[in-house]
C-alpha cells in the first residue's frame, strides 16, 4: 500500500513501503503507526512510540516494513510547521505525541484504511492540524512573510533567478535577502528552496508529468539531480516512492 497525498505545502503518505536510510532534510516529518508502535532511529536513538515529529535537519532513519504508517512531510515556514517548532520541538530533535492523542490518530487511520475507504485523507490531516493548532505566532519580519509569498506564486525553471526576481522585487541583494532568510527562519535560503523544487516535481508528477518533465520544469538540471537530491534529502530512490503509488489530492 503506498497512498500519496499533497496537502498545501505539506506531503504524504499512508505506507508500508517506506525503507528510508539514514538522511536530513530541512522539513519537519511527523510518523503515525496505523497499529500498534512504530520503531525509529533519531540521532542514533532507537525510539519506540506511537506518533512522533522529527524535527528540521535532523539525521533520522526509519523502515515501515509491511506495517502500514502515517507520514507527512511539513514545511517549517507555514502555520503548522511553526506552530510545532515553537510550541512542541522548542528547539529539541523530536516530540513523541501524547499516548492518548497518539491514539485517538490511530484509530482514525485504521477506520479510514479498513472501514472508509474512501481516498479522502481529509479528517485525518484535520486531526493532525487540530492536534498543533496553536493561534499566538509571533509573524516573520515582513519582508520574508512577502518572500514567502511570492516564491508560492513566482514559478521559474531556475533557483537561481526566482532569488534574483525576488532580490530585485524587494530591493535587497541577494546575499542580504539569504542572510535575512536564515535570521528569520533559522533555515538555509538555498536548502529550502530545494524543498520548494522537490515538492514541485512531485507536484507535476500527480498530475501525470514523467519524472524528467517534472524534474527539468522544476529547477532540476536533469532527472539523475532530481533523484541524487531526493535520495540525499529523503533517504530513498524517487522511483521507489513512486513505483505502485496512488496519488491524491487532499484538502480540507
Amino acid at each position: 500500500m503506498n497512498e500519496l497525498f499533497i496537502c498545501g505545502q505539506n506531503i504524504g503518505a499512508i505506507t508500508n513501503n517506506v525503507k528510508a536510510d539514514l538522511h536530513k532534510h530541512w522539513l519537519l516529518q511527523i510518523f503515525v503507526a496505523v497499529d500498534e508502535k512504530l520503531v525509529i532511529k533519531v540521532e542514533g536513538q532507537k525510539i519506540s512510540c506511537r506518533a512522533i515529529v522529527i524535527n528540521a535537519n535532523i539525521m533520522h532513519e526509519f523502515q515501515t516494513g509491511e506495517v502500514i504508517h502515517f507520514t507527512m512531510l511539513i514545511n517549517p515556514t507555514s502555520l503548522l510547521g511553526r506552530s510545532i517548532r515553537k510550541y512542541y520541538l522548542r528547539g529539541n530533535p523530536y516530540y513523541i505525541l501524547s499516548e492518548d492523542r497518539a491514539i485517538e490518530l490511530q484509530k482514525l487511520l485504521l477506520n479510514h484504511i479498513k472501514v472508509d475507504n474512501s481516498n479522502d485523507y481529509s479528517e485525518v490531516i484535520k486531526n493532525v492540524y487540530h492536534y498543533f493548532d496553536n493561534k499566538i505566532l509571533t509573524e516573520f519580519d515582513q519582508r520574508i512573510e512577502s518572500m514567502l509569498r511570492m516564491l508560492n506564486t513566482y514559478h521559474s525553471d531556475k533557483t537561481a533567478s526566482r532569488v534574483k526576481y525576488i532580490a530585485k522585487a524587494m530591493y535587497l541583494s541577494e546575499s542580504r535577502l539569504s542572510h535575512l532568510f536564515k535570521e528569520e527562519t533559522g533555515i538555509p535560503l538555498k536548502s529550502y528552496l530545494v524543498h520548494h523544487n522537490l515538492l514541485s516535481v512531485y507536484e507535476k508528477i500527480f498530475d501525470g508529468e514523467s519524472i524528467t518533465d517534472a524534474a527539468l520544469g522544476s529547477g532540476f538540471d536533469s532527472s539523475a539531480h532530481f533523484a541524487y537530491t531526493n535520495k540525499k534529502m529523503t533517504g530513498m530512490s524517487a522511483r521507489d516512492i513512486i513505483k505502485n503509488s496512488r496519488f491524491l489530492k487532499a484538502s480540507f
